[in-house]
């Protein structure tokens, strides 16, 4: 019998493995969930996708270059990071397999790589036990499967700002300064590039970073936050260079009106602008601002006195984002019933709200069982002492997309790379209903592997 337990191999062997059974295990799920998927739902549309991202994609990669359509027009729009994997991935598998199949196979993997990502974080502070129950969320989160179909670059950007809170809990508990810390910063640069959302994202990092690595000097603390801010500025320089090349002017991540007409997206968004969408039951307040805004943005040229006021070149041209939100400034803070309304609907609405507004009779009590299970494990983490950097990073993360989500359209897809951080909380709350024990105390996480010794099994 001990010539069989010599056999084994000990547990710190097994672990090496553990990320690799993750990702075979998540890409199998997927796999049959994308199989399973009935058709209405694998063959749901993407605007995003079709407009810009493949097209572009398939130009660069038949070596057409950067541009939209084939009238040469540079894709400056919106940053080429999804443009730039999905080039790649269609040269790669051009001949080999059809572009549907090369898309899926391309989500399952990211997905997959997501999921490890979670599954590394949570079992840095939880133990395996807790690092499953993490990517187990994750990978069964129907919000995630959601993106499964289309190349949407969210996928993309879930790996690129998962592996940045993966380097930056590395370089918080590392002893040397530059490489975790460059990392985390090449990592948040690749997200901003994917979807200019992840512009800011480094702030709240480092300020979780700031606040939990007190065991190095301000001085080092302050050095490491440097580089990751090189890092981060490197990864971007490149595109900043290629954009004052193309334009002859200043732009941070674009050179079009994308980010315009999302801000007026977000302004009415609760009626029905485009026939793909349901109406929403709306105050009479609230209703009459955003038919407003409708109006003078896209109906402008129905009425002479408005487009004089509005259209080009008019007093209060309302293709300058600054005129815009000062002439929705005009409506709202006038009334302070109605700025209460229309923000209360935003912030609500960013946690469940859908683009088309169907199916949220579906995301609100989803989302409220996710949301009872961040606070349970935000209690149940904040009661043991060395989780508390983990809550303040997991909500620092939460309350950005929350603000973007916001300051856009409030909708539930901009909050999903926070839900999949949310679900590192959810020992917490199995601690906090269960008590503490339930969590096997030898199986702490790699944070604490230097004050608990591991037996072999």
């Amino acid at each position: 019998m001990a010539n069989l337990v010599l056999l084994v191999p000990n547990r710190r062997y097994r672990e090496k493995f553990d990320p690799l059974w993750v990702f075979v295990s998540a890409a199998l799920f997927f796999t049959i969930c994308l199989a399973l998927m009935p058709d209405s739902v694998r063959e749901k549309q993407c605007s995003d996708c079709e407009g810009w991202y493949i097209p572009v994609a398939e130009n660069l990669a038949s070596g057409n270059g950067l541009v939209v359509g084939t009238n040469n027009r540079p894709a400056l729009e919106r940053p080429p990071g999804q443009v730039l994997l999905l080039s790649g991935l269609f040269k790669v598998t051009r001949g080999l397999i059809e572009k549907e199949i090369a898309i899926y196979a391309y989500n399952v993997a990211l997905l997959s790589v997501a999921a490890v990502l979670l599954f590394t974080i949570g079992r840095f502070y939880w133990g395996t036990a807790g690092g499953l129950i993490t990517a187990g969320l994750w990978v069964t989160c129907p919000f995630v499967l959601w993106f499964l179909n289309q190349p949407f670059s969210e996928v993309p950007f879930f790996v690129a700002v998962y592996a940045g809170v993966w380097f930056v809990i590395r370089a918080v508990n590392a002893r040397g300064i530059a490489g975790w810390w460059l990392l985390v910063g090449v990592a948040l640069g690749c997200a901003t590039l994917i979807r200019p959302i992840g512009f800011a994202l480094i702030l709240p990092l480092l300020v979780f970073a700031w606040l939990s690595a007190r065991q190095h000097s301000k001085k080092l603390r302050a050095m490491g936050m440097f580089c990751a801010v090189v890092g981060y500025i490197a990864v971007l320089s490149p595109w900043h260079i290629y954009l004052w090349d193309q334009t002859r002017a200043p732009h941070f991540l674009s050179a079009g009106s994308h980010a315009h007409r999302s801000i007026v997206e977000g302004m009415i968004f609760g009626i029905r602008s485009e026939e793909y969408k349901k109406g929403l039951e709306l105050h009479f307040k609230v209703r009459k601002f955003m038919e407003e805004i409708y109006q003078i943005v896209f109906l402008q040229e129905t009425d002479p006195e408005l487009f004089e006021r509005y259209g080009p070149n008019g007093t209060d041209d309302i293709r300058s984002t600054n005129r815009l939100l000062s002439i929705a400034g005009d409506h709202l803070f006038g009334d302070p019933e109605l700025v209460a309304r229309f923000l209360w609907l935003k912030i609500s609405r960013s946690w469940y709200g859908t683009d088309s507004h169907n199916y949220e009779n579906v995301t609100l009590p989803l989302q409220s069982c996710y949301l009872m299970l961040l606070v349970l494990g935000s209690l149940g983490a904040w009661k043991r002492t060395r989780f508390i950097g983990l809550v303040i990073l997991v909500w620092l993360v939460s309350i950005y997309f929350w603000v973007f989500s916001v300051m856009f359209t409030p909708l539930l897809r901009y909050m999903i790379p926070a839900v999949g951080l949310q679900f590192l909380l959810a020992p917490g709350a199995l601690s906090l209903i269960f008590g503490r024990n339930r969590l096997n105390d030898r199986d702490v996480g790699l944070l604490h592997s230097s004050k608990n010794k591991r037996e072999s099994i």
